[in-house]
């Protein structure tokens, strides 16, 4: 599918088509969301693809089975694998936490005992957990949430080698060995690179695009970029550290409405207290100062620039004076705004983004990232820290994919810039939209404008409220674009935000400000006179509803 042919697809076709590493899949109607977030076996079934963190890839189910099969589990027994024998035991943690101590839970570790490559006797290990099926829902929240499962490309790699593989566990029955030891029938590595120097080259690429725009600021170093598997590993990673030792008292602060696994992330990395600012405001602000002077004590903040769905921007010039006065630690998730458009690591200590996105833009690999700001006060820890615990599990070729395709993500920016603002400045002159979010029309337009550099602009993100809720299902039924998960890809996306994000806590999140019916629209990179007329057709159809 190119830019230039923006249209929707039948349910379930992968988005991008044809690609089996696609990490969105078109839901074209609003019934087939709802459904799909139900459980619904028909609309389950059709889908090609989906968002990884959100399903177990075809790839991964089939690994899975290799190992249930492999260690003659019983039928009421699932699995679920991971790159490590670190996140396996995250996950055993977090059932253990969340279902009580007692339950069991094995984990199960394969590698390549034969004589290999280097690349295969790393890359072709993993751990399992294995867990009865009445803790499945627990371990899909851990998998949606913490980010920590295998990719779709290892498991593809793993599942290649696996006849190969010898398991051990400290449970003997988990115990296996490999059923084949002819070696020289071993897959060589399919690819041809320098794992390490692809990874180099993409952290060389963002330590040149986060430098600051002011003038004399040093370029940050390549050795101050951390590659994560997907962008909420990083998440996860950064406040797992960021808990203090069990001696200190410890809180977290989510600061304005971010995307909606962020806070579930934080509040799970082991804090004792967790604060919600739902709304980001100066307000708010008041109100966090005030519980620093009354002696509340916080480890760290995170928040978004702009954030999703709402692209509301943080005082991020007030954070940091109230983190340099209380010695906390700020995180910021520039996702949305992406290294092109904002510049905001002066005024944080950690930048994350979700390599994923924009970064990527061709929607078929997952990857995240952290940047440490090497002026800040928390540097010398942060960096101690990852160096002594952060893991390289981003599978070399979803390295590879992420290199090739952000090779041109400063010219994909600006094109999506120049897109979103046209068709947010279009959508203002209809009367069936009660809200338009976007960074420059929004309450906070004034602090994006602080921290957006020159040449930067506001981003592919726009999200909008209709008047009424039978309007936005006809606008999503009707508009001819890709209808699906995810942000940041070369082809314009629209999705009914809160209906699959908050699907069980619509409630709550529209008390919070986040409308059960709001319309989420990550612009790509087609010709804009194209998207305004497919605007403009399905506003054409929202308007003959109202009339009726």
């Amino acid at each position: 599918m190119t830019a230039s042919e923006p249209r929707s697809f039948p349910l379930g076709t992968s988005l991008p088509p044809g690609d089996i590493h696609a990490v969105s899949a078109s839901i074209p109607t609003w019934k087939n969301l709802v459904d799909y977030m139900a459980g619904d076996e028909v609309v389950v079934g059709q889908l090609q693809s989906y968002y990884p963190r959100f399903y177990q890839h075809a790839c991964v189910q089939k690994l899975n089975e290799a190992v249930l099969n492999r260690v003659g589990a019983p039928e009421h027994i699932r699995c679920m694998v991971f790159p490590s024998k670190d996140a396996a035991n995250r996950c055993r943690q977090y059932l253990h936490k969340s279902q009580g101590p007692t339950i069991t839970v094995q984990e199960v570790s394969f590698s390549l005992n034969q004589k290999v490559s280097e690349a295969n006797r790393i890359w072709a290990c993993f751990s399992a957990i294995l867990f009865s099926e009445q803790y499945s829902q627990c371990a899909n929240e851990f998998w949606a949430d913490m980010g920590d499962g295998i990719s779709s490309r290892n498991a593809e790699f793993c599942l290649e080698r696996f006849p190969f593989l010898s398991s051990v566990s400290s449970v003997p029955d988990l115990q296996s060995r490999a059923t084949r030891h002819d070696c020289g029938m071993i897959p060589p590595e399919p690819w041809h690179h320098s794992d390490t120097d692809t990874k180099k080259t993409i952290k060389t690429v963002i330590s040149k695009l986060v430098t600051p725009s002011q003038p004399r600021r040093e370029t940050v170093s390549p050795e101050d970029v951390y590659l994560f598997p997907k962008g909420m590993c990083a998440i996860h990673s950064l406040a797992s550290i960021l808990v203090p030792g069990p001696t200190k008292s410890s809180g977290a602060i989510v600061f304005g409405w971010p995307y909606g696994s962020t806070p579930r992330c934080v509040r799970a990395s082991g804090y004792q207290s967790f604060t919600f600012y739902s709304q980001g405001t100066s307000e708010e602000l008041d109100q966090l100062e005030a519980s620093l002077e009354s002696g509340h004590s916080i480890a760290s903040l995170f928040c978004e620039i702009p954030s999703n769905p709402l692209c509301a921007t943080p005082d991020l010039s007030r954070i940091r004076a109230l983190a340099d006065q209380y010695h906390f630690t700020v995180v910021c998730d520039e996702t949305i705004g992406t290294f092109i458009n904002v510049d905001v690591l002066p005024y944080v200590d950690v930048v994350i983004t979700s390599l994923t996105k924009t970064f990527s833009g061709a929607c078929n690999v997952m990857g995240g990232s952290a940047v440490l700001n090497s002026k800040s006060k928390s540097y010398r820890f942060l960096k101690s820290k990852l160096t002594l615990l952060h893991e390289d599990l981003l599978f070399p070729l979803d390295a590879k994919i992420l290199l090739q395709n952000c090779l041109d993500f400063p010219a994909r920016v600006r094109k999506s810039n120049t897109n979103a603002l046209a068709i947010a400045n279009f959508l203002k002159s209809y009367d069936s939209i009660l809200h338009i979010n976007y960074p420059s029309m929004v309450p906070s337009h004034s602090l994006y404008e602080q921290y957006r550099r020159p040449e930067g602009g506001y981003g592919g993100l726009i999200s909008l409220v209709f008047k009424s809720f039978d309007s936005a299902i006809r606008f999503y039924d009707t508009i001819d674009l890709c209808k699906g998960p995810s942000i940041g890809a070369n082809f314009t996306l629209v999705l009914p935000y809160s209906q699959l994000a908050h699907a069980c806590e619509l409630d709550w999140a529209e008390s919070h400000g986040i409308a059960k019916h709001i319309m989420r629209i990550s612009v790509g990179l087609e010709d804009e006179r194209a998207l305004i007329s497919k605007f403009d057709r399905a506003l054409q159809e929202v308007k003959a509803l109202e009339k009726l």
